[in-house]
């Protein structure tokens, strides 16, 4: 697979590519704090005090203050009992089922899961993971009944979002499933925090899942525009972690300095809740937009907007067009991407009506 196109931020809607300036619909800094003077000013404040790097994993020279600081507040702000942070986004699914494998007997894996879930669920026993159809709590529960022996505890692994197109998992159906079988939920909830829920805590709390239910992990690379993985859960997680983790006690953890700006994102989402429903309402107006144009739009609250003309040359066309608008063309052919690929605009708060209405309305130029 090829790298994507080279492109440097100008500005936290601004990008340039290919030596001119575009306006920039893509990426997963949803609400920008990456730019957001606050979180820049508390990342310079620790990486000009001490440096950039931890130099040691957290069980011998590497843990910080900053690390338990921001375990305690993310945990605080999703609502858990526990929170670990890890050095990626990507290996906290890792550290999650090292952590939590060993309490579980079936593992029950949603076929479109990400590559983060399956890649460490190819280190268990095949004859005890089983593959059920993508959303669908009734396919779940006829996989469950089939191989779900007696005195089994169930795991059940699903994105909390999907990625291309902000699609949520109906948890509350999973949960449905196992929750009288002793059966948890390990929810990959990297787009979802911060984005989804009332008060941001990700898509179990959007599906109303009890915070007891679910292992989630996540990212802080995203909604939170900072870097370093998360995994959350019931009381009695971050000794399960420390016990039965390699990845997590093996690695070099998150820089301190990056640590301070995901804390500082943390405090800006907690005392200005109308950043999350402000986006809620703006990815609202869109989906509802696209839909009059004859284009797919799921209902979900998160701003990831897919879309695709399911042809090529009607593709192109797009690409022209939003080139010809000063608008970046974001086109994904991925593993996990519609066939042929599709355009993945994100939304942020720091888009201005004016700049939305240019994007819809290229799109909607596209369709004639």
């Amino acid at each position: 697979m090829p790298l994507g196109p080279e492109l440097r931020m100008i500005d936290p809607t601004t990008v340039e590519f290919d030596h001119q300036r575009y306006l920039f619909f893509a990426g997963n800094d949803y609400h920008r704090l990456g730019n957001h003077p606050e979180v820049l000013a508390a990342f310079g404040t620790v990486a000009e005090a001490g440096g950039l790097n931890a130099s040691g994993s957290r069980v011998t020279t590497g843990n910080h203050p900053l690390h338990g600081e921001l375990e305690a507040r993310a945990a605080a702000f999703l609502g858990t009992g526990n929170c670990v942070i890890c050095s990626d986004g990507f290996l906290s699914n890792a550290v999650a089922l090292e952590a939590t494998a060993p309490d579980f007997q079936r593992f029950f894996v949603d076929a479109q899961a990400h590559a983060s879930l399956m890649a460490p669920v190819d280190t268990l026993p095949r004859d005890r993971v089983h593959v059920f159809h993508h959303a669908d709590p009734g396919d779940l529960e006829a996989t469950v009944a089939a191989h779900l022996l007696p005195r089994e505890r169930p795991l059940v692994l699903t994105n909390g979002v999907e990625p291309g197109d902000g699609e949520l998992a109906p948890l509350m159906g999973y949960w449905n499933v196992v929750r009288d079988r002793g059966g948890m939920l390990l929810v990959d909830d990297a787009h979802g925090m911060g984005t989804v829920g009332l008060t941001g805590k990700g898509s179990p709390e959007e599906a109303g899942v009890p915070p007891e239910a679910c292992f989630q992990t996540g990212t802080f690379s995203k909604a939170f525009g900072a870097f370093g993985g998360l995994l959350a859960g019931p009381p009695g997680l971050s000794a399960k972690v420390l016990e039965r983790s390699r990845t997590f006690t093996g690695a070099t953890p998150m820089p301190p300095a990056l640590a301070a700006a995901a804390l500082g994102a943390i405090r800006i989402l907690e005392a200005h809740p109308g950043i999350i429903r402000g986006l809620r309402e703006r990815t609202h107006r869109a989906r509802v937009r696209l839909r009059t144009m004859g284009l797919p739009s799921c209902q979900s609250p998160v701003p990831i907007l897919s879309v695709t003309h399911c042809d090529a040359v009607k593709n192109q066309r797009l690409k022209a067009l939003l080139l010809q608008n000063g608008i970046y063309p974001p086109f994904i052919n991925y593993p996990g991407s519609p066939p042929g690929g599709h355009f993945r605009f994100t939304l942020s708060g720091l888009h201005t009506e004016e700049e939305v209405d240019r994007l819809l309305d290229t799109i909607a130029q596209s369709c004639d």
